[in-house]
């Protein structure tokens, strides 16, 4: 407002138009005080309701820490707009004296304008061009301020804005004490949580406890446990939103612990969400996600042989794991999704071993193991874990088929006899017979003097080692023995074949004595033998007369059977025909 001048002892004009501006003056004090309390009941109102907000909902959903600070934070945050509303209202509100004394003139007609002159004339924005002039402005002022002495010029000012939000500034608030006085203890701890202290939500049933941060595979079965403080009910009810949007409500019981409470999902398909209710009582939302398992998509082995066996790699599928020892199979896996570790488990006798595979950087899909082959395994399982996490389940299992190695087989071809006479300085002729699936490697002779005397081993020459079967000869000196032999000495020799592979037991013949006799002796013996030999000779021959006796009688009695008048005798004999 413009200064008002100071008013003469005098009933002047001057004087006149002060009190007219002061009149007015009034009106623009009662204009900013309105707006100012209205601001600031709406400031009051706000932060009465958006507390009372808060606190209901926070009871309902037991809101986090996080969220009732920045709720509050937000609250105030708007409260203090609207009473920085109400300190702008101080400034933006004023309104200078015509516009003063048009909003009066539209509440009271009977100033007919005179008003505004007034002000102006008295402000000395507007001036007489005469004596005569100035005495009919100064009558005019003189009758507006006649006009204006008995009225209250400030009641122009609409007050029922104000009126309007004190109103529901003392609804709000009645409210909110009567909420206050009757929740007691219960809204004196939720004001606590508004105000971020961490005392629980006052509640007849609270749950303190859920599972939370689960995750499954898809079509896995999944529990969820609740824990309540407080009045415990026969039972509770888990509230789930699925990622699909579908609700779904699951009864919880409450189990031999008393206070806490389950619920169990099968063949869960898709992601979901859950809460906890339990009487008055809730839990805050928390999420399963599901998630598919990595699976073995492809296998294939490459089966890498023995150095000695001299055979390329081959392949092998699934069924297919026929696999030989002391071989090395280079598994690859193909899984379903990217891993981050496969582990093979070896099943079979003995203790089981594990074996970590390395993980393909350019295609984490892809993971190989090297797997040495012993005996005794039968087969194994695949483990995945995928970089989500997630486990393989219901791992399958590989069948392996280990095929024995067997020692080579040799036999003793000579000497013949079981047992055989020889002289000190003689040369026996051993013949053999040998055969490997996988190649022998050496021939061993062994032998040993006496039942208790010295012995020893003598390797055989061989053609070729990694032949898989052999006939050889060998000439044995026995005058190379030490020490010398003596007569009626007994030699007990055997042969010993052994393949490439150094794990394989050897192979051993039946074993043949010889026994050292004087050179007569030896001659005795050979005489006897071919006596023997003439004597079977002359079986052979009579046996041999016999048979062409017989033959020729069946021929003789076939002819007479073809003449007219054979017996019945003559047909009896070709029946028996010669043996």
């Amino acid at each position: 407002m413009s200064d008002l001048p100071s008013p003469s002892a005098s009933a002047l004009p001057d004087e006149l138009g002060f009190r007219l501006r002061r009149k007015l003056a009034t009106v623009g004090r009662k204009l900013v005080r309105v707006e100012f309390v209205r601001r600031i009941a709406v400031a009051m109102s706000v932060a009465v309701v958006g507390l009372v907000l808060v606190l209901s909902v926070d009871w309902l959903v037991d809101l986090p820490l996080d969220v009732r600070t920045g709720v509050i934070i937000g609250l105030g945050g708007l409260v203090s707009v609207f009473l920085l509303r109400a300190l702008v209202a101080l400034v933006t509100q004023r309104r200078d004296e015509e516009t003063l004394a048009l909003m009066v003139e539209e509440r009271e007609p009977g100033f007919r304008s005179r008003l505004i002159a007034s002000v102006q004339f008295a402000q000395g924005k507007a001036t007489v061009p005469d004596e005569g002039a100035r005495l009919i402005v100064e009558r005019m002022v003189e009758e507006t301020e006649s006009f204006a002495r008995p009225l209250k010029l400030a009641e122009v000012v609409n007050t029922r804005p104000l009126k309007r939000t004190l109103l529901v500034l003392l609804l709000v608030g009645g409210l909110a004490g009567a909420g206050y006085h009757l929740g007691g203890s219960i809204t004196e701890d939720l004001l606590k949580r508004a105000f971020l202290s961490d005392v629980p939500v006052p509640r007849a049933t609270r749950v303190v406890w859920t599972s939370r941060d689960l995750r499954i595979g898809i079509g896995d079965t999944v529990t969820v446990e609740g824990r309540v403080e407080g009045y415990e009910p026969e039972e509770g009810s888990l509230r789930i939103r699925y990622a699909s949007g579908r609700r779904q409500k699951v009864r919880m019981e409450r189990g031999s612990e008393g206070n806490l409470y389950r619920a169990t999902l099968e063949n869960v398909q898709e992601s979901f969400t859950f809460r906890v209710v339990i009487k008055d009582g809730r839990s805050s939302r928390e999420s399963v996600v599901a998630l598919p398992r990595p699976s073995v998509e492809s296998l294939a082995g490459e089966q890498q042989y023995p150095g000695y066996m001299n055979l390329p790699p081959t392949l092998h599928q699934p069924g297919e794991f026929l696999l030989y020892p002391e071989s090395q199979l280079l598994l690859r896996i193909t899984a379903s999704q990217p891993l981050d570790q496969a582990t093979l488990r070896l099943l079979g006798e003995g203790e089981q071993v594990s074996l970590v595979g390395k993980v393909d950087p350019a295609d984490p899909r892809i993971a190989e193991v090297v797997v040495g082959v012993k005996q005794g395994l039968t087969g194994f399982a695949v483990d995945l874990l995928d970089t989500e996490g997630m486990d393989s389940r219901d791992t399958a299992v590989y069948r392996v088929d280990v095929l024995t190695d067997e020692p080579p087989k040799v036999r003793l071809v000579k000497p013949s006899r079981q047992r055989e006479l020889v002289t000190a300085g003689a040369r026996v002729l051993v013949g053999y017979e040998a055969e490997d699936r996988f190649g022998i490697e050496r021939v061993v002779l062994s032998y040993k003097v006496g039942t208790e005397g010295v012995g020893g081993a003598l390797e055989l020459p061989i053609p070729e080692r990694g032949s898989t079967k052999l006939e050889e000869l060998f000439d044995w000196e026995l005058s190379q023995l030490e020490p010398p032999l003596q007569v009626g000495d007994e030699i007990e020799f055997w042969l010993e074949a052994y393949d490439q592979n150094n794990g394989t037991k050897e192979g051993k013949s039946a074993s043949r004595i010889l026994k050292v006799v004087t050179p007569r002796e030896k001659r005795d013996d050979l005489l006897s033998r071919v006596g023997d030999s003439l004597g079977r000779i002359d079986r052979v021959t009579d046996d041999q007369d016999r048979l062409n006796t017989a033959l020729a009688e069946w021929i003789r009695a076939q002819r007479e059977l073809l003449e007219p008048g054979g017996s019945g005798e003559q047909q009896e004999a070709i029946e028996r025909k010669p043996e």
